[in-house]
């Protein structure tokens, strides 16, 4: 078949094969940048850690905030006997997150029960405490402490610590410690006292009566 159609093909001078090395260095490359198991979690850990340590953490419910004031007051009534009286006592005065309030609270001092480890001649006392804001809002609590007599005769140094257990409107379950200081004077009539204090309640709540 001489006039048969034949066709030529040309090797272009220009065109080289992959050689073995050259894709022994694509793979190389590749290699690079495929992430590792043993570096991949450590990497995302690290990513988690650094998204929760810069969330901003939103305060605790019932976080304590200080609760500093002065309550004063005087001994309206007195029952029981001479060692163990109950005395009724009128409050009045002003701290923050309470405001000006006024209350109550029942004292128990024990006269003939003196603390060995105490100051000398100290009256052991105990009580509860019941005050209300301007608004109508309440707190109670318990209180414990003592007494410690002075060079002025009649007039004691205080040394009390106080728990709030609860409350109303936006102290309603309120709970919180305080220390209080100041003097009591038995020779005022009626006895009277001004006890600052210092301590932290939880975070007031909003609402309101």
């Amino acid at each position: 078949m001489g006039n048969g159609l034949r066709l030529r093909v040309t090797r272009n001078k220009d065109h080289k094969p992959k050689t073995r090395k050259g894709n022994q260095i694509m793979k190389n490359r590749n290699n690079q940048f495929k992430p590792t198991t043993g570096l991949l979690i450590p990497l995302l850990l690290t990513c988690f850690a650094a998204a929760f340590i810069s969330a901003p953490t939103p305060a605790a419910a019932g976080e304590m905030v200080p609760f500093n004031g002065t309550v004063s007051g005087y001994v309206e009534s007195q029952s029981g006997t001479e060692c163990e009286p109950s005395t009724h006592v009128i409050n009045f005065g002003h701290a923050n997150q309470l405001g000006a309030f006024t209350g109550t609270a029942e004292f128990f001092p024990r006269p003939c029960e003196p603390d060995p480890n105490l100051c000398e001649n100290n009256i052991p006392y105990t009580g509860t405490f019941d005050w209300f804001a301007a608004n109508g809002d309440e707190i109670y609590g318990t209180f414990e402490g003592y007494l410690c007599p002075t060079e002025t005769p009649g007039v004691y140094d205080n040394h009390e610590t106080a728990e709030v257990t609860g409350g109303t409107g936006r102290f309603a379950n309120a709970t919180g410690h305080f220390e209080l200081g100041g003097q009591l004077d038995f020779t005022t009539i009626p006895p009277s006292f001004v006890l600052p204090w210092e301590g932290v309640i939880s975070s007031v709540g909003s609402r309101r009566r």
